[in-house]
């Protein structure tokens, strides 16, 4: 029998059925991985400047919970050397699978969070883009994070924020209220594990929501440094306003700066 802890078990059946940021097309090669690539822009088109692709040139990167490699694309593309550790052997096989297909080098592995299988001092970067709140022990990961990393190496998290306008609308008051989400469930953890992930099989996994102090707190209290964080993304549609999609763009950036459903958090290793 499995030793895994059942909300990581439920997080690797998940993306085993739906790896994160599916696209049509065939898993695996060039077109599909330029094809997740798009479609990333498309949906966030301020994450790679905000991961900061360019800036790691020569650098040794470690991105933690790589998916299907769309960020170790991104920084591979911009010089830097690469590595991606997943939980979920089917992520893993796929990053490394694209990153082959696009004539990049890189590493993928699979491993947790938690217990990272890398020397001290391994990285000059680690990021983590939209996984740390899928994670049991926050403080354990971060911890991690910072053990890998070089003296004055930083690490870039991007987690899903509780002050946000796509928590309190489509998720508390639409999901929670109008929907019975909180009756059935008996809680916003038990409504986010049914309504944030794409699922085809009924998967849960665990999903969490920091507010921007929550997670200053945690990447202090994981003794990082010159921690900062930012808050980003709104669409329309994330509130059910479909129909003002592509309207004022100038308008959702500001609003997804007060209360977009992400939150970016900077440390740095002393």
């Amino acid at each position: 029998m499995s030793t895994m802890p059942e909300a990581k078990r439920a997080a690797v059946e998940c993306w085993t059925a739906d790896p994160c940021g599916w696209v049509d097309g065939e898993p695996g090669t060039a077109d599909y991985a330029r094809a997740l690539v798009a479609a990333r822009q498309e949906y966030a088109p301020w994450m790679g400047a905000t991961l900061d692709y360019e800036g790691a040139r020569g650098l040794d990167v470690l991105d933690v919970g790589c998916g299907q490699g769309m960020d170790l694309i991104g920084y591979a593309e911009a010089g830097a050397r690469v590595t991606g550790i997943d939980l979920t052997p089917r992520h893993a096989e796929l990053a490394r699978r694209h990153l082959e297909a696009l004539g990049l080098e890189g590493e993928v592995v699979v491993g947790d969070a938690e217990r990272m299988p890398f020397e001290d001092a391994s990285f000059d970067r680690v990021s983590s883009n939209g996984v740390l709140h899928h994670t049991p022990d926050m403080h354990a990961a971060l911890c991690e994070i910072r053990r890998v990393l070089h003296a004055g190496g930083e690490a870039r998290i991007i987690v899903y924020n509780r002050h946000s306008l796509h928590y309190a609308v489509a998720q508390v008051w639409w999901q929670g209220l109008m929907h019975g989400g909180l009756r059935r469930e008996g809680s916003m953890a038990g409504v986010l594990s049914t309504t944030v992930e794409r699922t085809s099989i009924g998967a849960r996994p665990l999903v969490r929501v920091y507010t921007a102090s929550e997670l200053r707190d945690e990447l202090r209290s994981a003794g990082f440094v010159d921690v900062r964080t930012t808050r980003r993304h709104f669409r329309w549609a994330d509130i059910g306003w479909r129909t003002l999609g592509e309207s004022a763009p100038s308008v959702r950036r500001r609003i997804g700066e007060a209360a977009g459903w992400y939150v970016v958090g900077l440390g740095r290793n002393a």
